[in-house]
C-alpha cells in the first residue's frame, strides 16, 4: 500500500506551521479509500489544531488503476514547478509505482501516463474510466449548483427555490446532499454543515420526493413493528428453525425479509445458512427453487445489513474525527447533535479503550471530556420526563431515589407513566437486572404517587 508520507506547512488562515500526513501516489486497486479521498476533495485535507481552518498540502501525484490501465499525473500550477522540476518529480513518482508492480506485471501504458492539468480534470478523467459520462458529470455539477443556490437563500426564498426545482429532487439529489454535509464536517465547516441540514429538512417537507420519502418511513415502520412483534412472540429463546419458519413464511415479502435481517442480524450466520441448506435438499424437488431463491436473498440482505454497518461506522468515525480535530469540540457537538446515535457512542467508547490500552493518557482525556460534553447536552435535550427518569436511575441509594421521586413527581402527569414504560423497553434488551429492579420502583412510587 502507498506509504504516507510528512511534511510541515503554513495554516492558509493563521500562518501557524503544523504537520500534515499526505500521499503523492494513488493506487486505486490498492487503496481503494484513497480513491475516494481524492474524488470526493478530501485527499491530503488536513484541519489547522491552531484555528481549525482545512488545510489541502499541495503535492505533485500520480493516480494508478491498473485494473484499468490508467496512469494519470498532476502537477498543481500553484507550485510554481519548471518543466524540469515537474518531470523529475513525476518520473521518479512514476518509477514508485513500477517498482512495486509484481514479476510480469508492467505494461505498455506505464510508458505513456496521461496528464492532468487541474484536480477537477484528474478527477473527471478516473469517472470517465469508471464509466460515468460527461453528461453525467454536467448533472451531478447541476445538482451542486442547485444546492448552492438553497444554502444561500433566505427562508423565504427556499420555498420557491424548492417547488420551481420540484422535479430535480430525487435519490440521487439527497445523496449528493448527505456527502456535502459530511465534508463540511470534515472541513471544519460546521455553520454550513448545520444550515444543510435544515435544508434538507425543508426539501423533505415541501418537495414531491420529500413527501413520498415520509411516506415510504411510515409504511417501512409500521412492518418493523409487525415483525419485531412476530421475533419477540417467538420468545427469548427462539432457536435457528423457528427463524427459518418466519423467513419461510416471509419468501415472497421482500420488505419483512429484509426488516426480519435487521432485526435478528445475528440469527443469519453460516450455521443458518448450513441448516437452511439441508432443509433444501430434504423437501421435494418443486419446492426447491422456492427455498433456493430464498437463501440467495438472505445472503444478499446480510451483507446489505453488514455494508450499512460498516457504513454507520465510517461516518460515526469521521464525524468523531471532526470533533477531535475542532479547536471548539462543543460547537461541532451541539451541530450534529441530531447525528449522534448508539453507533456514534460506540465508536468514541471504543476509542477510548483503545488510547487506555496504549497508555495514551492525553488522547484519552479529551475523549472522555468530549463524551462528558454528549451526554450532558443529550441529558439537556431530553424531555423533563426522561430527564427525571435519569435522575432517579443515577441516584446512589434506594432511599435517595423515592426522596427524589416524592419531592418531583408530581411536577409530571400521566406521561411520565408511559416514558419509564418506553425506558423499560429498552432496559429489557440490556439485560440489567439492577437497573430493571431500579425503573420497577420508579414505576410503583410514580404510580402510587400519582393515583
Amino acid at each position: 500500500m502507498p506509504k504516507m508520507l510528512q511534511a510541515t506547512i503554513p495554516c492558509i488562515q493563521c500562518r501557524q506551521p503544523f504537520r500534515v500526513n499526505f500521499q503523492n501516489v494513488v493506487d486505486a486497486k490498492q487503496d481503494p479509500q484513497a480513491k475516494m479521498r481524492l474524488l470526493t476533495g478530501q485527499l491530503n485535507m488536513a484541519q489547522c489544531p491552531n484555528c481549525g481552518a482545512p488545510n489541502t498540502m499541495l503535492t505533485p501525484l500520480v493516480y494508478h488503476d491498473p485494473t484499468k490501465e490508467l496512469l494519470i499525473t498532476y502537477v498543481p500550477m500553484e507550485l510554481n514547478l519548471s518543466k524540469e522540476a515537474q518531470e523529475k518529480a513525476i518520473g521518479d513518482l512514476v518509477k514508485s509505482v513500477t517498482s512495486e508492480l509484481p514479476q510480469g506485471a508492467f505494461k505498455a501504458y506505464l510508458l505513456q501516463p496521461r496528464q492532468a492539468l487541474t484536480m477537477q480534470g484528474l478527477i473527471d478523467q478516473i469517472l470517465q474510466a469508471d464509466g460515468v459520462t460527461p453528461e453525467m458529470m454536467e448533472a451531478q455539477r447541476s445538482r451542486v449548483r442547485l444546492i448552492e443556490t438553497m444554502l444561500e437563500a433566505s427562508d423565504e426564498e427556499l420555498e420557491s427555490i424548492i417547488r420551481q426545482n420540484d422535479a430535480q429532487i430525487d435519490t440521487q439529489f439527497m445523496q449528493t446532499m448527505s456527502l456535502l454535509a459530511q465534508r463540511m464536517l470534515q472541513e471544519g465547516r460546521q455553520g454550513l454543515a448545520e444550515r444543510l441540514v435544515q435544508v434538507q429538512n425543508r426539501i423533505v417537507e415541501l418537495s414531491s420526493f420529500g413527501k413520498e420519502l415520509v411516506e415510504r418511513a411510515r409504511v417501512q415502520e409500521e412492518v418493523i413493528q409487525q415483525v419485531a412483534d412476530e421475533v419477540n412472540a417467538l420468545g427469548e429463546n427462539a432457536d435457528r428453525p423457528e427463524f427459518m419458519d418466519l423467513a419461510i413464511r416471509y419468501a415472497d415479502d421482500d420488505a419483512r425479509l429484509q426488516a426480519l435481517v435487521g432485526l435478528a442480524r445475528p440469527v443469519f450466520d453460516y450455521q443458518f445458512f448450513q441448516e437452511l441448506q439441508g432443509r433444501i435438499g430434504q423437501v421435494a424437488a418443486a419446492e426447491r427453487p422456492k427455498l433456493e431463491a430464498l437463501r440467495e436473498k438472505l445472503l444478499e440482505l446480510t451483507a446489505l445489513a453488514d455494508q450499512q454497518t460498516r457504513a454507520a461506522l465510517q461516518d460515526a468515525a469521521a464525524l468523531l474525527q471532526a470533533i477531535v480535530n475542532s479547536p471548539n469540540p462543543q460547537d461541532v457537538i451541539e451541530a450534529n447533535l441530531p447525528l449522534i446515535d448508539v453507533t456514534f457512542m460506540q465508536v468514541l467508547s471504543a476509542n477510548i479503550q483503545e488510547a487506555e490500552r496504549r497508555g495514551d493518557a492525553r488522547t484519552g482525556e479529551r475523549l472522555k471530556t468530549i463524551y462528558n460534553q454528549i451526554v450532558g447536552l443529550l441529558q439537556a435535550n431530553m424531555p423533563p420526563e426522561l430527564q427525571f427518569i435519569n435522575e432517579v436511575l443515577s441516584a446512589q441509594t434506594p432511599e435517595e431515589a423515592r426522596m427524589l421521586i416524592a419531592q418531583r413527581v408530581r411536577d409530571f402527569d400521566g406521561h411520565l407513566l408511559e416514558a419509564i414504560d418506553a425506558v423499560e423497553d429498552q432496559v429489557a434488551e440490556q439485560n440489567d437486572p439492577a437497573l430493571t429492579e431500579r425503573l420497577n420502583l420508579l414505576r410503583e412510587e410514580a404510580a402510587q404517587a400519582l393515583g
